[in-house]
Order: C-alpha cells, then structure tokens, then sequence
C-alpha cells in the first residue's frame, strides 16, 4: 500500500464537549479539527492569516469527507494535512485522521478559493502558495464532485443564522454547515459515514436558510436555500 506524504501534522484529543449521544466525535466538530489543521499548516508557511493584509482570504468551495471509523471521547488521535496541488482556481489540500495504532480513521479532499475580501472575486492560489507542495494539475481527478440540486426536494424546517455560526470574516463557517446536515440527519436518523459538501453562496448574520431534502437510492440529498430561493450549499450523505 502507498503511504502518503504529508506536510504537517499534529496530535488532538476527542473532548467531551465535541462528542455526539453515541460517544463519537460530531462531524461538525471533525470539521473543525480539519479546519484548524489546514490553518497551522498555512499559517507555518506563510499563506494563511497573514493574506488578511493583502485583503486576501481562503474560502473553502468543495469538502468530501470519508469516515471509515468514528473517534470516539477521550480518544488520542493523529490529524495529517497536505497540498496536493492546483486546478485551475482550486487550491486541493487532503487530511487523513489516524488512531495512535496507525490506522486511518478519516478521509477527506477539500477544495479552496482565494478571494478578494472587497470584490469576492477569486484570485490565482499560485500567487501565494509554496510550489513544492500545490504545483499545478492537469486533471481534476482529485478535485471532489459537483453537488448537484435536484428540482424535486421537499422542505424540512428554516434554521436561523445565529452569532455562533459566524467565522471571522462575518459568514457562516464551514463547519456550521455541517453541523446543519448532521442535525438534520439525527433527526431523521440517517447514518452518515460519507459526506459531499458544496458552499455556494455565503450566508450573513440573521439570515433564514431553509432546509430540503431527497433520498435517492443509497445516498440523501440535502440542500440549504436563501428566502429567495437561491441554494446557497448542497450536500450529499452516503451510508
């Protein structure tokens, strides 16, 4: 079996507090430890909170998420990130979750825009980020999927933007997103072991997201809408 190079990594322990009913480690919260990961390996190398003062930050558009086996509380766990290259404006970074055995726990391939915090217009990654680590590809065979809406969906309940699902650039988090497609799983006690998530518009303070939904075969789709209609992220759960 190939074993992957990775470029940072750094140890992290399942808090109660990060836990769901059945002891396991929250996807929401999963979320977070592969975010802040991406960030101490961009901060250690010069592209990460530091492009604030260029008026530059990282949006992440695409995150596949591959649980083969859930961290559960007070477990020690290995958290291994990399860049693995650029596609056209996708920067591609990958994590893998390990156990203190060595086993691989969790998956993930995510894909990041860099944008203008003024016009929201993305900028070349290649202007900012080490070659030796995101050289560029000619296919997008690591880029994760499209998440397509569907047209027939039917309507959960609308989920208010609260303080609490903001990050620093005053939208909703990533993870906040997830945490959303996890509540909505729990209540419909869907299992989730692969998730596929796109963020398509952002979403401020106060805004109503509604929430519809779709089984398809063995996978559900889910996809948050603005009150005008327009999707702002679509995710698909596969068990």
């Amino acid at each position: 079996m190939e074993v992957k190079e990775f470029h940072h990594q750094k140890d992290f322990t399942v808090h109660s507090f990060q836990i769901n009913p059945q002891g396991n480690l929250r996807w929401s919260a999963l979320a977070d430890i592969l975010q802040e990961i991406a960030w101490l390996h961009a901060n250690s190398e010069d592209f990460g909170k530091n492009l604030f003062e260029d008026d530059l930050m990282w949006v992440l558009s695409r995150f596949e998420i591959h649980c083969l086996k859930k961290p559960v509380w007070g477990e020690r766990i290995t958290v291994k990130t990399a860049g693995r290259g650029i596609h056209k404006l996708f920067a591609l970074r990958e994590f893998q979750v390990l156990d203190q055995a060595g086993t691989i726990l969790v998956e993930a391939m995510s894909a990041w825009l860099l944008l203008d915090v003024k016009s929201k217009r993305p900028r070349k990654p290649e202007a900012v980020l080490p070659k030796r680590h995101f050289k560029p590809l000619l296919g997008d065979e690591l880029v994760p999927s499209k998440v397509i809406v569907p047209e027939d969906l039917e309507f959960a309940y609308a989920i208010q933007v609260t303080p609490s699902d903001l990050d620093m650039n005053r939208h909703v988090n990533n993870a906040s997103y997830i945490r959303w497609v996890e509540d909505f799983c729990w209540r419909k006690e869907i299992k989730i072991d692969h998730l596929l998530i796109q963020y398509l518009e952002e979403v401020k303070l106060d805004e109503e997201v509604q929430l519809y939904f779709e089984k398809r075969g063995g996978h559900w789709n889910i996809v948050g809408k603005s009150v005008n209609g327009r999707a702002v992220f679509s995710a698909m759960t596969k068990v």
